[in-house]
């Protein structure tokens, strides 16, 4: 692999987890017009309303914590794959540079303020670690 390709899929864990964001969103959101749903308990006729108004909801949500909870899954296993390329790494900054920015999603200025560290040396150490990296690409 190239380097850019193993950033990519250094990146992928980052992806992941704001995908699990958007999906977890996305369930609260539907939850919260669920709640809003209420069905016509009036004897009145009242208009066109079917009755299923409240199920449609719930099928809603359950697709969407469904799908949420593929997410969480697949996420896990892109973490697992991303920890077992960052522990060929014997060199404990090197490693904590890659931690930094693969799996906590820091920005590179952050890295270097909390390791006490020049940008430029954060960039030059996080590309020399990541081109002798051995990725097992599926």
């Amino acid at each position: 692999m190239t380097y850019d390709e193993k950033v990519r899929w250094l990146r992928r864990y980052q992806d992941s987890l704001r995908r699990e964001k958007e999906l977890a969103e996305e369930v609260e959101r539907l939850r919260s017009e669920a709640a809003r749903v209420t069905p016509l308990l009036s004897g009145m006729p009242g208009g066109t309303e079917d009755g299923s108004k409240l199920p449609r909801a719930v099928e809603g949500i359950v697709k969407a914590q469904q799908e949420l909870q593929a997410q969480i899954n697949q996420c896990g296993a892109i973490r697992r794959e991303v920890v077992a390329a960052l522990n060929q790494i014997s060199n404990p900054r090197d490693h904590e540079i890659l931690r930094r920015r693969y799996l906590l999603g820091q920005r590179w200025e952050y890295i270097a303020v909390e390791m006490k560290i020049e940008l430029r040396w954060v960039y030059r150490r996080h590309k020399r670690t990541v081109e002798i990296l051995t990725i097992e690409s599926h």
